[in-house]
């Protein structure tokens, strides 16, 4: 029982508010119309027995009037008196079936366009076989107008609330929309009304103001680049006049640092106005090369080419700035055990190529992954002040990916490590023919 509760209120909770504002409309209507058939069938009952009073006053009066003779006719016809046998066996059976049955030992039904009664007592049945009418045609007309006018309320209400709310959905469509990502998307007004309107007006312009602080950032962070290269280049300059060696070795480190990060802003930049430049490149000596470029003392790197292809058609510089962050995240977070490198084609679209990168370290709480590609989020800033990184490397590979038209995947437990996967739109399909 209380099992069942449980699943009512959770199928309560879930439902929507048209399923509810429906259901509640069809519960009252339906209450309604079984409390006005139980009315009717009411009156039908005491139809007969008001022509039944009505003849039996009236044989009252008629014996009233004239004492001294008897009454033969109650109603339309005389009453007659039959044995039990004779009973069971006339056209009045059933009434007389009733009549037994009954505490009283009275029954009343229709019998063809009028009612007959029958009244046993004993071993004499009597029997008034005609009196009164039966409900009229236009008794059974009303009850006809009452049906219909029930159907056309519950359509009508369903209909009105079908279009009260529906704006919900289309207010439920634009938070997907910008829950997806899509911070351009604006609630067509015309689709709302009233406070939906108000509602869906004020939504629209908290977007907008998302929009803006977004793009605001993000101009911020492209044009970073050109104001510290500049300084950066003297910096790498003056670090060569510093005297002590580990000192010197931990300037050009930091140097480093900063220079991949500007190179993967200049990357996103790059992509975002729509410049690339493709070309069919050999997979493996590709990530070797690329993978080499990055001091990783200690750390195993290994790469597997699953593609069944030995060359791919993809920007070198673009991924390299995905595959250098992937690997740099991995080696950063993976506590020193191995790496994998994976380029495999991709399940939905075997024409896209997937670049995994898989650690075995800390991994990354499930609650903190939708996150994870925001610019200068963490999930741990204590330990990600101790291992270097700015929070942006991650931000700028989605928009790199974004702008290619791919995606990144990430899968990750704590504890056991992370896979993180570029995909590359119609990296293995694209062919020398082609071109």
């Amino acid at each position: 029982m209380t099992d069942f509760l449980d699943r009512a209120k959770l199928w309560i909770r879930t439902r929507s508010v048209f399923s509810h504002l429906l259901w509640a409309t069809l519960a009252s209507t339906t209450l309604l119309s079984l409390v006005l058939i139980l009315s009717l069938q009411r009156v039908a009952d005491e139809h007969p027995r008001r022509y039944l009073a009505r003849a039996l006053f009236d044989a009252f009066a008629e014996s009233a009037l004239n004492p001294g003779e008897a009454v033969s006719v109650i109603g339309e016809a005389p009453m007659v008196l039959m044995t039990p046998q004779e009973a069971a066996n006339s056209r009045f059976a059933a009434i007389y079936e009733d009549a037994l049955d009954d505490l009283d030992g009275i029954a009343i039904r229709r019998l063809g366009d009028h009612y007959a009664a029958v009244s046993v007592r004993g071993d004499t049945v009597a029997v008034l076989p005609q009196f009164g009418r039966q409900i009229s045609t236009y008794a059974l007309f009303l009850v006809g107008v009452v049906i219909m006018s029930v159907l056309f309320a519950i359509t009508a209400i369903y209909l009105l609330i079908r279009r009260l709310t529906l704006p919900f959905d289309v207010l439920t469509a634009g938070i997907r929309k910008v829950e997806e990502g899509d911070l351009s998307y604006q609630i067509p007004l015309e689709n709302t009304f009233g406070e939906y309107r108000t509602f869906a007006e004020g939504f629209n312009k908290m977007v907008s103001e998302l929009q803006r602080i977004h793009e605001s950032r993000r101009h911020m962070l492209l044009a970073l680049p050109h104001e510290i290269l500049t300084p950066l280049s003297r910096l790498k300059v003056r670090k060569d006049m510093v005297d002590d060696p580990d000192l010197r070795a931990q300037i050009s480190k930091d140097i480093s640092v900063v220079e991949e990060i500007l190179s993967s802003i200049l990357a996103a930049e790059k992509r975002s106005a729509g410049t690339t430049s493709a070309d069919f490149i050999d997979i493996e000596p590709y990530a070797e090369e690329q993978i080499a470029q990055m001091v990783h003392s200690g750390v195993e790197i290994t790469i597997q080419n699953k593609t069944g292809q030995k060359t791919a058609y993809f920007d070198s510089f673009l991924t390299s700035v995905l595959l250098k962050n992937f690997v740099s995240n991995a080696v950063r977070y993976g506590k020193g055990k191995p790496i994998q490198v994976i380029f495999s084609a991709d399940g939905q679209n075997s024409c896209d190529m997937r670049m995994s990168v898989r650690d075995q370290g800390i991994g990354i709480a499930p609650d903190q992954l939708r996150y994870l590609m925001e610019p200068f989020w963490r999930a741990d800033e204590s330990r990600g002040r101790a291992s270097g990184g700015y929070g942006l490397g991650l931000y700028l590979c989605r928009t790199i990916t974004n702008g290619l038209g791919g995606r990144i995947d990430i899968e990750s437990k704590l504890g056991e490590g992370t896979e993180i996967t570029a995909v590359l739109p119609n990296a293995l399909c694209t062919t020398l023919e082609e071109f």
